[in-house]
């Protein structure tokens, strides 16, 4: 043992990019004895302060290598941990725990520096996790996504299964090598299956269990930072996203990878990819499903005018006091077999929601536009889909100005009052 070691341990949650992560972070986050703070990459930080501490503490004091090498670990943990706990403390909990799908390449030091860390191990079927990296690039791709894209000759399909594959290489080594530290959880599982899946999870970190817990994820609040953004704009746990990667044209992944990728998939024991890949390959999960959470709950047949004026009219104050005050046109269109549009002109108070084409002088004045599916309003409504998911997979289309439209997104799922402590979704993704 190199480093003194803290009880109760310090908690990582181990994952690739788009594995559900940030809403298992909300989980844990929401727990009344851990918190857990949005992407800190703290493998990264520690590399950089053992090379600081290294290259000035270490170079003045008379150790020889092995003793400089703990002492090093000791100032690096004192560092992290003495910011980790500070933060402990201000949220009144007792312990920590951080995720960030880079911490990968630093799981050395991080062992070193927390020996006595538990790993939080997910997983999630790599075609899901393809199809999300594919819909998260439509705004932008991280650095090390743009390195794989330039090994797979440009292929952004293979580039994102080279991603996963390498990832989830790691993070199998090392649960095989520290199987007393780690727990594996897939997404699938605590989607369809919370209760059973999330309770040993707990027990596994040493706290108590309450299902309860489940109903409280999306009503506290959360810190901000790096992570997925849609999960702010989220109002229940749902299944919509298992599944999605059937999509995915299996011919456009190098059979070299493909073989590689299954090896994982039938170690994890998911199903793997073969030439009649499709939604069928998913039948599997009927077994795990919990019906509360995988069934939507449907509301009674409305169209999309009960919905702009039944559900929306009696919160407009809320989308005032969102805007702070500033009066604006927002024009709302809808596509499909209920199309039209109508314009939240609250420039009016006696009459804010009214048809696009009564009044062309204010429709031509609208500040934002947001066009969508007329059927995608009973998803939202049903929190079975958010608004910012939609826009990122490009079945929202904004003109106009965009601050407004991520306004009318946190309006439409009821989570305005998150808004000034969450990031916008362009500079998280941007940054």
């Amino acid at each position: 043992m190199t480093v003194p070691v803290s009880s109760p341990a310090p908690i990582f949650i181990l994952c690739c990019n788009r594995s559900g992560s940030s809403l298992l972070r909300y989980i844990i986050d929401t727990h009344p004895d851990i918190a857990s703070p949005a992407e800190l990459h703290l493998g990264d930080i520690c590399r950089q302060l053992y090379y600081l501490v290294s290259c000035t503490l270490g170079e003045v004091s008379s150790l020889n290598e092995t003793e400089k090498h703990n002492f090093v670990l000791k100032e690096v943990r004192k560092m992290v941990a003495g910011v980790m706990d500070n933060y402990v403390a201000a949220k009144h909990k007792q312990m920590w725990c951080e995720k960030s799908p880079n911490n990968l390449p630093f799981l050395k030091i991080l062992k070193s520096v927390f020996p006595e860390a538990k790993y939080i191990c997910l997983h999630r079927h790599a075609m899901d996790v393809v199809h999300s990296c594919l819909e998260s690039s439509r705004l932008s791709l991280m650095p090390d996504q743009l390195n794989y894209v330039c090994q797979n000759s440009g292929s952004i399909v293979g580039a994102m299964v080279q991603n996963w594959v390498d990832k989830t290489k790691l993070i199998m080594e090392f649960e095989q090598e520290y199987p007393a530290q780690c727990f594996q959880i897939k997404y699938e599982s605590y989607i369809l299956n919370p209760v059973d899946t999330l309770q040993p999870m707990f027990e596994f970190l040493g706290v108590s269990w309450d299902s309860a817990l489940l109903d409280s994820v999306f009503s506290v609040k959360h810190d901000l930072g790096r992570e997925d953004p849609k999960v702010a704009y989220s109002n229940r746990i749902h299944n919509n996203s298992i599944g999605k990667g059937a999509q995915i044209d299996t011919l456009r992944i190098q059979p070299r990878l493909i073989e590689e990728m299954n090896e994982l998939l039938t170690k994890l024991q998911y199903p793997i990819v073969e030439s009649d890949w499709g939604i069928d390959s998913y039948t599997y999960l009927a077994s795990e499903s919990n019906e509360s959470i995988s069934q939507a709950q449907v509301s009674p047949l409305m169209n999309p005018k009960e919905i702009l004026i039944e559900s929306f009219s009696s919160r407009l104050n809320e989308l005032l006091q969102g805007l702070e005050g500033r009066q604006v046109i927002y024009k709302i269109i809808l596509t499909g077999n209920q199309s039209g549009s109508w314009l939240i002109d609250l420039t009016d108070p006696d009459c804010p929601i009214k048809t696009g084409d009564g009044d062309p002088a204010a429709d031509k004045k609208a500040d934002c536009t947001l066009t969508f599916f007329s059927e995608e309003i009973i998803n939202i409504v049903n929190g079975t889909v958010n608004p910012m998911e939609l826009w990122i997979q490009g079945k929202l289309q904004v003109t106009g100005d965009r601050t407004l439209a991520e306004i009318f997104c946190w309006f439409l799922v009821g989570r305005l009052d998150y808004r000034k402590t969450n990031p916008s979704i362009f500079s998280t993704f941007m940054v």
